[in-house]
């Protein structure tokens, strides 16, 4: 009882604990938001993408590829870029032609310059896509030839019953590898770790020989 009356006693002073003499209530801690470190890499590619963004809307008309369109399009490819020419010109010449309305000549004519003008661009794109992908792909490969490398050397120096760090470490390469049977750049980096461990111990051993 006497604690409930402390309880009451102590929740009444605080509500009645006057406020500050200008009337205002104390502001709340400013927390300031957590904002993530931006590599030299993401600001390259973000402005490369902006940049990207603007020269696509240079292009009139840029269709994005739909499922509903997509059949249309592809079956209506195999037909030579020369007939289309001969056909406008047919139509141009012929007013028999004109009259079914089922092809206008200016709208066809811009067609086929459009994809002309365009074509080698299409291909520089497509080089540079294919490069980009490939030295994506080359960079990520001699990283994976390296730590496959340093996995198999590291595995090696964790038999040793001192070394006890490494062998932790080396727990944690494999639960992260997730690899259940040997490719080639497993087997090659078997083989490039077992020439380094080999190479590291006779260094010793040649230099006191000499």
């Amino acid at each position: 009882m006497a604690s409930r009356q402390k309880t009451i006693t102590s929740s009444t002073a605080a509500a009645a604990e006057p406020l500050p003499a200008d009337g205002a209530t104390t502001p709340e801690p400013v927390v300031t938001p957590l904002t993530p470190t931006i590599t030299h890499y993401q600001q390259l590619a973000a402005e490369f993408s902006a940049e990207l963004d603007e020269i696509s809307a240079i292009i009139p008309k840029l269709e994005a590829q739909h499922i509903s369109t997509a059949s249309f399009v592809r079956s209506h490819l195999n037909v030579p870029t020369e007939f289309l020419a001969t056909v406008i010109a047919a139509v141009e010449q012929t007013e028999e032609l004109q009259g079914v309305k089922k092809l206008d000549v200016p709208t066809a004519r811009d067609t086929l310059q459009f994809i002309e003008a365009f074509r080698p661009v299409l291909d520089k794109v497509t080089a540079f896509a294919r490069n980009l992908r490939y030295t994506m792909n080359s960079r990520k490969a001699s990283l994976v030839a390296d730590s496959l490398q340093i996995y198999y050397i590291a595995k090696g120096v964790a038999r040793d019953p001192n070394s006890a760090q490494v062998e932790s470490l080396v727990g944690n390469m494999k639960r992260d590898l997730r690899r259940r049977g040997p490719g080639k750049a497993v087997i090659a980096a078997r083989k490039a770790a077992k020439a380094a461990v080999a190479a590291a111990a006779s260094a010793p051993e040649e230099g006191a020989a000499s």
